[in-house]
């Protein structure tokens, strides 16, 4: 009779800890997502202080970079959480790509091509704003300046997207992973990795807030593949090399030019 009448109680309790440990963690993802906000405007402020003060704004080899500022401090941020927590091994999970992952790097620049097609009509239909900052970086028109492209593969595929890959797919979704199953780590990585970026377009000037909130929406998608991609492969090489894709092959706009659109 009395185990009858434990065991309801004993279940909850469980249950109780279980939820516990999962919101807990889910607003410890919340919190590294400020956190390396914040560094990250840090990092904005001190390399465009830096770029002021030598007066290389007008360089081409600096406008190229100048959209990845915000890296320095997710790098900087980076360093710092993993010195905290001293488990490497949980958060950085790198090696050389396999079979499999250079069909996920084949793979995912499509995906964010189909996506890149599909959803800005769906998402101007519904009153959402492209946002446009304005950087000055389409004035570079990098596939025609070859001389920079070493500048955009070191500056982008050897720091800028490994260092966001790693707080968001390394920091974020290893934190996550202690509690939820993959579902759970995906979802709620690709949500925060949104979430950044809502807040990133909020703090951009000359971007309003349905700017931002399509900048957010926008940006779950590529979080969600990612943080799949991520834990299929366990390699954040796959993940950091098709980031940087975003940012240097616009495999969208050649759909767009080819279609009778």
């Amino acid at each position: 009779m009395w185990f009858i009448v434990s065991l309801p109680s004993e279940i909850s309790a469980a249950l109780e800890t279980r939820r516990g440990r999962r919101v807990r963690a889910a607003f410890a993802g919340l919190g590294i997502t400020v956190s390396a906000l914040l560094a990250g405007l840090i990092g904005v402020v001190l390399t465009g202080g830096l770029v002021s003060v030598f007066d290389l704004a007008e360089s081409p080899v600096v406008r190229v970079l100048q959209g990845n500022y915000i890296q320095v401090g997710f790098a900087g941020f980076a360093v710092a959480y993993l010195l905290w927590q001293g488990d490497w091994n949980r958060y950085i999970k790198v090696r050389w790509p396999t079979l499999e992952d250079l069909g996920w790097i084949v793979g995912l620049p499509l995906l964010f091509a189909v996506q890149g097609v599909v959803l800005p009509p769906v998402l101007a239909a519904v009153g959402l704003p492209h946002p446009q900052p304005g950087t000055g970086m389409e004035e570079l028109a990098l596939e025609t300046r070859p001389l920079l492209w070493p500048v955009a593969f070191v500056g982008m595929y050897l720091f800028a997207a490994p260092a966001e890959e790693l707080v968001y797919r390394g920091i974020v979704q290893g934190r996550l992973r202690a509690v939820f199953d993959t579902l759970g780590v995906v979802v709620l990585a690709g949500l925060l990795f949104g979430v950044l970026h809502f807040l990133v377009g909020l703090m951009t000037q000359g971007v309003s807030f349905g700017g931002s909130l399509y900048w957010g929406i926008d940006t779950v998608i590529p979080g969600l593949a990612w943080g799949y991609a991520y834990e299929r492969t366990e390699n954040l090489v796959v993940t950091a090399v098709t980031h940087a894709m975003v940012w240097t092959v616009t495999l969208h706009e050649i759909v767009l030019h080819a279609l009778p659109i």
